[in-house]
């Protein structure tokens, strides 16, 4: 393995040691000096109380904030010259104290919002001076309907960001389930996740272990100079995650707890009971096996035969002539076990939707301490999840807790710490979901009454209980992880800033499982445990150097950065079986199995490097240009090209502050244009290189068979491999008119991304099956909308809206840059083109999500027997185009049919307010697009041996055109549906309580919430279960709903 290692990677113990040094100055004695109190109150234009308002002295480190009343006291020095008031949503006031020892003060509302800070990575700015395409979300203002998963607000919250619907108690974990502006690659999911920035350190766990109690905002950098910074990493976006800190005035503590409960969103389909399952059964026999044709009412209860058979012939037709169980006769007919044939008789049927699913539990406890004096800034919090899901036995349980703590040592030297730990324990088994393979006629016991039956259907081939494994497997799955950043800021002369950042990332990981001989498939093993450990020790270390100065109109803001990383893992991974004389311990003793199955470990490191350069500079806070410069090395690319280059500039232009722009109704309007390049360094940690392989197999030398080890490769090496990287262009807008009452921005982009890292087939004769090489190119475009609009302002009513709207396309440019011949109609060469992917569906000028596929007609009918005879199909069957009139089925015969991503995402968001009540509605829309459908085919399941939805089907006497027969043709082709939806993603209604009760009691705050998640979903043209299940694998077709009640509290 090459690893990148120059001088400045080597820093990395020394820069821990200065840390840690800093940490250990000690403080010393403050300079005696004189000082008086400045009390006041500060209120809106509507003489209301403005609470938190936050009051520091200007050029010197002490601050306070209002109270419940409005009201401050702050000790200041007789030298101050001026208080700054700030509070978020309002302009800020910088005020003269000229002698006085009282100030009131009256904020006005920030109409705009241009002295908002924003995060940009390495830093912050004011709104006013982006250039680049930044979308904030405050966390805070989201917390009375926040849940345990803070991917619950980011989605639908800003147009270029989906998030996926999760339907687990965890939530989404990974970034993968993220994406902003679509896909730049052809490598999936994982290689088109953005970046996830925590508190400034690149944050790789898992995004479960982040409380949303304690995140302040969101920052989306969704164009390139906004996320050039990152480089390497940032070609699909930057997500930074702020979380909250210590505020000025008396200590804080926040309480927050949560109860709820968590059952089946309705949008599904439910299993058969017990007549629609024989109808269905019968439905399967007279389709497939037809002996109702030679035999009229063959498959009929005896009960209910056809005019003209009568009871003794209809039991001759298979021999059972001498039988008087007429029941027995016909469930066997159709397929039934003795066991299904039993319980029908007994009348006694099973409900398996309600055994497999639940209404689960969710609880979620949080506590928070936090202040800020002209010393130390802290925040501390501990929080503890418990949520049940809505499949029988699933929990997931995490204890998370925070530290972000400052000091300013001296004037000049601040030290402090943000660290993050979380404990999850999965180690319950969940039940199978498999609803097809039981029926509803399945025992649920053995006949002992008390064992879970093996095989419910009595077919041992395919039906297994749901609860088999949660009660013959036990296992232990505990998951803790530490992140952490320790630095030190100096102030030194001229502005500048220096900050040198330790981030150590620590994951330990324990899953022990036993498969108990109890269980009849595991019986013959003798039982099997298995125990693995799994290690992660990731750092960085960040040197940034600031500087940032005005003169008179002048404003620049420099950042230099130097980044040197380190990856490691290792896994053990041990698993036995044959326990003698018993498994009874499991994996507590995993030394009595007397056979190894596999004994593994493995270790991987990965290196990297960077430095950066970014300049901002604006005039007169009207004309604003930046640009950045970064180099990148990463151990995972071939040998000739370990680093890279990335750069950005943009440029911006608040045009509504000139002199000559006299447009009374536009209170802003800003353009802002860049262009940067980023880098996907998403690939394997060793494709670059050749694998070599060691195992061991069996050689009879001299007459004895003997183990003999062997050496074999098993990857082949490219030391060519370079850089994926994305060039893009942006184009934004931002508006407001109407004193600010309607604002928002319009983004427009175009991303070109080249050198894509493919895995590319090799002949046979290679002796290997592919290589990673740079081939191809993608390119992006689309659109982005926002709308904000303050609709009612009023003393006690206020109602706001947010509407938001994106469009987003790719295009493959190119792929392998092989050539074939084009031929005319004559089949005469008259050109060449670029090969297409047939296998992987990808082709030139079109889409990545671009559906090629037979295209679905309708389903045959009776009248069309003979017709659909000519391509083996029979009614019932789907009907498939036959584009080119062969009368055969080929490639040929596929067509462009759609997308399988939307075309048009839009989000809404409306919040009301009324006195002391709030109410918010969010929903989100995904139209234009196309999800598989294969249900429609009505073979989920062999219908002579398992169970189905309550689904339509096509029979002779009930005939359709979009359900096709019972286990109809399948093969060879996907039925789609427009899978276009809208879902009202949450509702909250909330409560505050009164200051001037909450105040007789020391409390500041207090707020009761009920919170609706998922509540609804409409989607007319899709005819299966959750449609968003169509763009997420991992998103099950039962998808649960919330009803949460909450309490915030403010101490």
């Amino acid at each position: 393995m090459r690893k990148i290692d120059p001088k400045w990677v080597k820093i990395a113990p020394r820069s821990l040691i200065f840390t840690f040094f800093i940490f250990l100055l000690t403080s010393s004695a403050l300079l005696a000096q004189s000082t008086k109190t400045i009390t006041g109150t500060v209120t809106d234009t509507n003489n209301e109380p403005l609470i938190g308002v936050t009051i520091s002295v200007v050029d010197h480190i002490m601050g306070t904030s209002t109270d419940v009343e409005g009201k401050y006291s702050l000790e200041v020095p007789e030298s101050a010259m001026q208080l700054k008031f700030s509070y978020v949503g309002y302009e800020s006031e910088t005020i003269d104290i000229d002698g006085r020892t009282s100030i009131d003060v009256t904020m006005e509302v920030d109409a705009i919002g241009l002295d908002e800070i924003v995060v940009v990575g390495y830093g912050t700015m004011r709104k006013q001076d982006l250039t680049g395409s930044i979308s904030q979300i405050n966390a805070e203002k989201l917390a009375t309907e926040s849940t345990s998963n803070m991917m619950d607000m980011l989605r639908g919250s800003t147009p270029g960001l989906n998030v996926s619907f999760s339907g687990t108690p965890t939530g989404i974990r990974s970034a993968s389930s993220l994406e902003v502006r679509g896909s730049t690659n052809v490598r999936g999911a994982s290689a088109n996740a953005p970046l996830v920035v925590l508190d400034g350190m690149i944050y790789s766990g898992d995004l479960a272990d982040i409380n949303p109690a304690d995140i302040s905002s969101f920052d989306i950098l969704k164009d390139a100079s906004s996320a050039a910074i990152y480089g390497s990493r940032a070609s699909n976006g930057v997500i930074l995650i702020t979380t909250k800190r210590g505020k000025t005035g008396k200590p804080r503590i926040n309480v927050s707890t949560s109860i709820g409960m968590t059952r089946l969103s309705g949008a599904e389909f439910d299993p058969m009971d017990g007549p629609e399952f024989i109808d269905w059964r019968i439905a399967g026999f007279e389709s497939n096996e037809r002996r109702h044709l030679d035999f009229p009412g063959y498959y009929n209860n005896p009960n209910d035969l056809p005019s003209g058979v009568n009871v003794n012939d209809w039991k001759g037709y298979d021999g059972s002539s001498q039988s008087d169980d007429l029941v027995g006769i016909w469930l066997n007919r159709i397929g039934f076990s003795p066991v299904e044939i039993q319980n029908y008789k007994d009348g006694n049927t099973v409900n398996w939707k309600d055994v497999v699913y639940q209404t689960g539990l969710r609880q979620d406890y949080n506590v928070s301490v936090s202040g800020q004096n002209d010393r130390l800034s802290y925040y501390w919090s501990l929080g503890y999840t418990d949520n049940e899901g809505v499949i029988y036995n699933e929990r997931f349980t995490t204890l998370r807790t925070r530290l972000n703590f400052e000091a300013t040592i001296t004037d000049f030297l601040k030290v402090g710490t943000n660290t993050q730990f979380a404990a999850k324990d999965e180690s319950p088994i969940r039940s199978s979901t498999n609803l097809v393979n039981v029926t509803p006629y399945s025992a649920f016991y053995e006949p002992d009454g008390v064992t879970l039956a093996y095989a419910p259907t009595g077919n041992i081939s395919n039906s297994r209980h749901p609860y088999l494994d949660l009660e013959y497997r036990d296992q232990l799955y505990k998951r803790n992880s530490l992140n952490s950043k320790i630095y030190a800021d100096i102030q030194l002369p001229f502005g500048i800033t220096f900050t040198s950042e330790y981030i150590p990332r620590l994951n330990w990981d324990r899953q022990y499982n036993h498969w108990s001989s109890a269980h009849p498939d595991w019986a013959l093993e003798g039982g099997r445990a298995e125990r693995r450990n799994f290690f992660i020790h990731e750092w960085q270390v960040n040197n940034i150097l600031k500087w940032n100065k005005d003169f008179n109109k002048h404003h620049f803001d420099l950042t230099l950065l130097q980044n040197a990383e380190k990856y490691q893992e290792w896994e053990d991974w041990v698993r036995r079986n044959s326990f003698q004389p018993s498994d009874i311990l499991g994996f507590h003793q995993i030394g009595a199995a007397t056979q190894d199955v596999n004994i593994t470990s493995e270790d991987d490191y990965e290196t990297g490097t960077a430095l950066m350069a970014r300049l901002n500079y604006s005039f007169d806070s009207r004309y604003m240009i930046t640009g950045s410069f970064r180099r990148d090395g990463y151990s995972a690319f071939g040998q000739k090209n370990p680093h890279a280059n990335f750069m950005s500039v943009a440029v911006g232009w608040l045009l509504s502050e000139e002199d000559y722009f006299n447009v009374d109704w536009l209170d802003l309007f800003k353009i802002r244009l860049s262009y940067g390049t980023n880098g996907n360094r998403a690939i394997g940690r060793y494709s670059a290189l050749s694998n070599l392989n060691s195992g061991r197999y069996v050689q009879i030398i001299d007459g004895t068979p003997q183990y003999v080890s062997q050496l074999y490769s098993t990857r082949l090496a490219n030391s060519d491999l370079v850089w994926e990287r994305t060039g893009a262009y942006n184009l934004g807008v931002d508006y407001a008119i109407l004193n600010g009452r309607v604002s928002g921005n319009l983004e427009v982009y175009y991303m070109q991304t080249k050198d894509l890292l493919i895995e590319r087939s090799l002949p046979d004769v290679t002796g290997y099956d592919n290589v990673f090489s740079n081939l191809g190119q993608v390119d992006n475009r689309g659109v982005e909308l926002v709308i904000n609009s303050d609709n009612i302002v009023t003393d006690r009513f206020n109602w706001n809206t947010g509407f938001s709207v994106s469009h987003n396309r790719n295009e493959i440019v190119h792929l392998y840059g092989d050539l074939e011949d084009v031929l005319d109609e004559n089949g005469q060469v008259i050109g060449q083109k670029e090969s297409d992917d047939i296998t992987n569906r990808w082709f030139i000028g079109e889409a990545l999500d671009r559906i090629w596929d037979y295209k679905v007609l309708g389903i045959w009918q009776e009248s069309e027997r003979e017709e659909a005879q000519r391509y083996s199909r029979a009614p019932g069957d789907f009907k498939i185009q036959d584009t080119n009139g062969d009368g055969v089925y080929t490639n040929d015969d596929k067509v462009f049919q759609g997308y399988s991503k939307p075309t048009l995402r839009f989000t809404l968001r409306n919040d009301l307010s009324y006195g002391n009540w709030s109410f918010s509605v969010k929903m989100y829309s995904y139209l234009g697009y196309y999800g598989a459908n294969n249900h429609r085919k009505n073979n989920d399941v062999f219908y002579d041996r398992g169970a189905s939805y309550d689904v339509p089907y096509w029979t002779p006497e009930n005939p359709n055109d979009t359900w096709a027969r019972v286990e109809s043709y399948e093969t060879g082709f996907s039925v789609y549906d427009n899978a276009s939806f809208l879902r009202i993603d949450n509702i909250a209604l909330s409560y505050a309580l009164p200051t001037n009760l909450l105040s007789r009691v020391k409390i500041e705050q207090m707020r009761l919430s009920v919170i609706a998640q998922n509540p609804a979903i409409y989607a007319p043209a899709w005819h299966w279960m959750d449609p968003e299940s169509s763009l997420d694998p991992d998103l099950p077709d039962f998808t649960p709903s919330y009803l949460t009640f909450k309490l915030n509290l403010t101490l």
